[in-house]
């Protein structure tokens, strides 16, 4: 990357640029051993609107949020938090409770 810095200076290729370093930070979507997912299954099936540490994969990277679900919609395997974020089942790495 460092030999293309000189060009970094051009407008036009700034953006370019910009999306070939965020590229580069992306990471494969990590897997969870059996054990998490029974711990993330045993805290959505007790939820009782309790703030909830989160931790969910998303477009190459790993966020951390504290929130309330809002619903939990088995047929589409996602859950909604209180902030209006929708998290697929499939990327939840950790639920604990807050």
């Amino acid at each position: 990357m460092k030999k293309w810095a000189p060009y970094k200076a051009l407008v036009e290729q700034y953006s370019c640029l910009e999306g070939t370093y965020e590229d580069n930070k992306k990471i494969e979507r990590p897997s969870i051993s059996q054990d998490v997912a029974e711990e993330i299954n045993e805290i959505l099936v007790n939820y009782h609107d309790q703030d909830l540490k989160i931790r969910f994969f998303k477009r190459g990277h790993v966020y951390d949020t504290v929130s309330k679900i809002k619903k939990i919609d088995i047929v589409n395997k996602k859950i909604v938090t209180s902030d209006d974020m929708t998290i697929n089942f499939i990327d939840l790495l950790y639920l604990e409770n807050y």
